[in-house]
């Protein structure tokens, strides 16, 4: 399905919003955080369960993308602030749906946040992806990253891995069971390539 169907599909009624968001995720210097990204990204959050509140967070986790950690998202989560209420949606709609976007910064919801687990485990579910589209979606983000030099790509990518093997579990049931095992052999490869 497309995405500009599954917006229609979700909210017919504000067909602009869906056009902006497109426009933003299709912009021609992406190459991770672009329409695949965001295609995976819903199809796991079904798989998920997410409401419609959290799938719009999904649509707006990544649509400010300049390749800065961190900031992008929290420029995402200012936009949904921004854009939402414009097109009709309540102040605390728009709240929520920020609050879900900001947590794809980390991807650590606390205990007992439903919806935060289940947006940053959509967000990730490319990390139990099979081989061949985890490591293509590792040639992605490497894509993005062309003021970066190999050793400094090699270097900042390796403290990521690190830190998704330490410290990443996913934070629902479902994502654990449908991701874990592989997230953790990818990720384990990576590591092992960018110490080799």
């Amino acid at each position: 399905m497309s995405l500009a169907r599954r917006w229609a599909e979700d909210w017919p009624t504000r067909p602009e919003v869906g056009v902006r968001l497109l426009g933003l995720w299709e912009e021609p210097r992406r190459r991770y955080h672009g329409p695949q990204h965001l295609a995976e990204v819903l199809a796991a959050g079904e798989l998920l369960g997410c409401t419609r509140a959290e799938r719009l967070a999904l649509w707006f986790h990544d649509a400010v993308q300049h390749g800065r950690p961190g900031e992008d998202e929290r420029a995402s989560a200012a936009l949904a602030l921004r854009w939402l209420p414009a097109a009709g949606w309540s102040g605390a709609e728009a709240a929520e749906v920020a609050r879900l976007v900001a947590l794809t910064e980390h991807h650590r919801p606390a205990a007992g946040d439903g919806p935060g687990a289940r947006v940053c485990d959509a967000d990730l579910a490319v990390l139990g992806a099979p081989p061949e589209r985890y490591r293509e979606s590792v040639a992605q983000l490497r894509a993005e990253q062309p003021a970066l030099d190999d050793a400094q790509w090699r270097a900042a990518r390796r403290a990521v891995v690190e830190d998704l093997l330490g410290a990443h579990r996913y934070a629902t049931t479902t994502g654990r069971e449908l991701w874990g095992a592989r997230a953790c052999a990818n990720l384990r490869d990576e590591l092992s390539s960018l110490r080799g």
